[in-house]
């Protein structure tokens, strides 16, 4: 993942603020609180950006609870 993917505009997806998400390049546990997918001129246009907090973190190098992440790299969380 680059940093520019996530200023794309946002994919078809089915995720909702509350879901618990994993992706494919981290793994790890995260649920969703925000989701920055909309085109609202005035705030921000569409990205392919949503904001999670880590409730598993994927591995020792992430150190941080709340990141940034690629809505197109993320999966809904099965148990």
């Amino acid at each position: 993942m680059s940093y520019s993917d996530l200023f794309k505009h946002a994919p078809e997806h089915p995720f909702k603020v509350g879901d618990l998400v994993t992706c494919a390049c981290h793994g790890g546990i995260a649920i969703i609180i925000d989701l920055y997918d909309k085109d609202d001129d005035e705030v921000y246009p569409s990205m392919n950006m949503m904001r999670i907090y880590w409730v598993r973190y994927p591995h020792d190098g992430v150190k941080e609870r709340i990141w940034v992440h690629t809505i197109s790299k993320m999966r809904k969380y099965t148990f």
